[in-house]
């Protein structure tokens, strides 16, 4: 038996239960999914009508599909909860010094700057080469074999002529090899006191006078009252708490992505 009247289904044009994405596709609602389920059991052949079980299955669908929707809903928070952690972090550093991966030095006005580098291993030669901004070569020193680790060169603020430069933000970079001329791996930090936080694109910074350091960059900070090095203040315990949550929030949603895959 045929059926008489086939299903003609309008959008539904509510902003709270059908939404437009940006692509320009409509997105099924609560409400519209009632509608259209209700219209199919309306319609539905009388001789061959919907097994109860296939209206369960659609219902369950639906249901799985809400939830993964409200779990993309919680992710969003969860990733605002952490720029807000993140954000609130990056300002307990201000008037601390720190010591970050980086190769730029700031010059004082007293005409000094330490250079940090460590050596992955024992080094026949070693060259540092500074910069200015606008990656004109100052200063190439070679500083002579040195052990594996951390290091430090003060430079004293003159280029190759012996010519005092000005105060302000410089670049360097060291080479090393072995005394049978094998290149060895260098790493460079910079140091300094931070001034202020910015925020760009997304992305924290601390300001350290001129420079800008992500905080995922930052490797040591040192207490200015406190002479000892420390971690960054409740940097492992905040890292901790994030991770749980997640991990919480994972395992709930795990069993319903797994009926929907």
């Amino acid at each position: 038996m045929a059926v008489t009247n086939p299903i003609t289904y309008s959008p539904i044009t509510s902003s709270t239960d059908n939404t437009v994405s940006g692509g320009g596709k409509n997105e099924l609602g609560r409400d519209a999914f009632f509608q259209l389920l209700l219209t199919q059991l309306q319609n539905q052949d009388p001789l061959n009508p919907m097994e109860s079980t296939d209206m369960t299955a659609q219902l369950a669908q639906f249901s799985q599909l809400e939830q993964l929707n409200n779990m993309n809903t919680s992710l969003d928070y969860l990733q605002l909860y952490m720029a807000s952690l993140n954000n609130a972090q990056a300002v307990g550093f201000i008037g601390n010094e720190i010591e970050a991966n980086g190769d730029s030095v700031q010059l004082s006005e007293e005409g000094s700057a330490s250079l940090s580098y460590e050596l992955m291993d024992d080094a026949g030669s070693v060259t540092v080469k500074i910069y200015d901004e606008d990656m004109q070569l100052v200063r190439t020193v070679e500083t002579g074999s040195q052990g594996s680790g951390k290091q430090e060169w003060l430079w004293d603020g003159k280029d190759v002529q012996g010519n005092q430069v000005e105060a302000g933000t410089y670049t360097f970079e060291v080479s090393a090899a072995s005394v049978d001329g094998e290149e060895i791996s260098v790493n460079t930090y910079l140091r300094g006191t931070v001034t202020g936080v910015t925020f760009e694109d997304g992305i924290t910074y601390l300001m350290l006078g001129e420079r800008k350091v992500t905080i995922g960059d930052v490797i040591k900070v040192f207490d200015q009252e406190v002479v000892d090095e420390q971690e960054p203040p409740s940097k492992t315990e905040k890292a901790m708490e994030i991770l749980n949550g997640i991990g919480k929030f994972m395992k709930q949603a795990a069993p319903i992505a797994a009926m929907v895959l």
